[in-house]
């Protein structure tokens, strides 16, 4: 059989990537790309902030500011924060409680009793606003609830209600979690916004494709039991009992310096002390992984023996 030189040329192409193992073939994943920016507008926006509206400029910050509440725009990292503005309750004089709670703001009421359906309303919402649709790899929510009770028992769950959902869009891109970007949105009853955030920086092709690459890397059984290895090396003492999963981090949205993101394989480690758990982030040779605007020393992340 006669071999031209491309056939050649594929060949030893795939011979070596072979003998070289899955680094070289995995060094530019076909159909990755770079995670786009979003950046939520104020007039993309269906948070009200009221009457007597103006601009503040206070250093990056950029706030519309109405009577009924301010929409923030970081203009350094692109985020973005809607709140409504607190009513003024004033403390009524004794004997006059009752009167008073008769003059109290009517409290919100949900869009829905069904998150599922809050999710989808909230997912077009964010969708048509600029959020891109490829990149979300999930929901979930939160909840806001009111209640009551005498102050001897507390707050009664039987008779607390449920004032309004949030629905939180998760980010993935390639299939791989995007860690610290998040967009957020809750609607009252009538569909209008009570409050909403986000926080979708741009992601380089090349993180991504790390991270594609680390996440191939980490099926093979023995990286997997190294990795496993290097989180408990770095755990100072707690267990780890997974080597994790990867991910892609990036700094936070008030981090006003460089902007890094990073492909790291994440896990925890239970304190050997009880107290909360510990991350581990590893970079692709297994070393710790810390971001510009990780301020915690590794001291200080420690938790020390509790007292009995």
């Amino acid at each position: 059989m006669k071999l031209n030189s491309l056939t050649t040329a594929a060949l030893l192409s795939g011979l070596c990537a072979s003998a070289i193992g899955y680094g070289s073939a995995l060094a530019a994943p076909v159909g990755v790309e770079a995670g786009s920016a979003f950046t939520l507008s104020p007039s993309a926006s269906r948070f009200d902030i009221g009457a007597n509206a103006r601009v503040e400029t206070n250093g990056p910050y950029q706030r519309h500011v109405g009577d009924k509440g301010v929409f923030m725009v970081d203009t350094v990292t692109g985020a973005t924060l809607a709140v409504p503005t607190s009513p003024t309750i004033p403390k009524p004089p004794v004997g006059q409680r009752s009167e008073a709670l008769s003059q109290l703001p009517a409290l919100p009421e949900p869009l829905s009793t069904d998150p599922v359906k809050h999710n989808a309303v909230a997912s077009q919402y964010l969708t048509k606003a600029g959020v891109p649709a490829k990149e979300i790899g999930g929901t979930h929510v939160t909840t806001t609830m009111a209640g009551g009770g005498p102050i001897a028992s507390g707050v009664q769950p039987g008779k607390s209600k449920l004032l309004f959902y949030t629905t939180h869009l998760e980010r993935k891109l390639n299939g791989i979690p995007v860690e610290n970007s998040y967009a957020f949105v809750a609607f009252d009853k009538n569909g209008n916004v009570i409050t909403q955030g986000s926080y979708w920086p741009a992601i380089p092709a090349e993180v991504v494709k790390q991270a594609v690459a680390l996440k191939a890397k980490l099926a093979s059984p023995s990286q997997r039991s190294g990795f496993l290895a290097a989180a408990q090396g770095a755990s100072f003492g707690g267990e780890v009992k997974d080597a994790g999963e990867v991910r892609i981090v990036h700094t936070g949205f008030d981090h006003h310096g460089k902007f890094e993101a990073k492909a790291v394989v994440t896990t925890t480690a239970k304190s050997a002390f009880g107290g909360k758990a510990q991350v581990i982030r590893l970079d692709e040779s297994q070393a710790k992984v810390k971001l510009a605007d990780e301020t915690t020393t590794e001291a200080e992340a420690v938790d020390s023996p509790k007292i009995k």
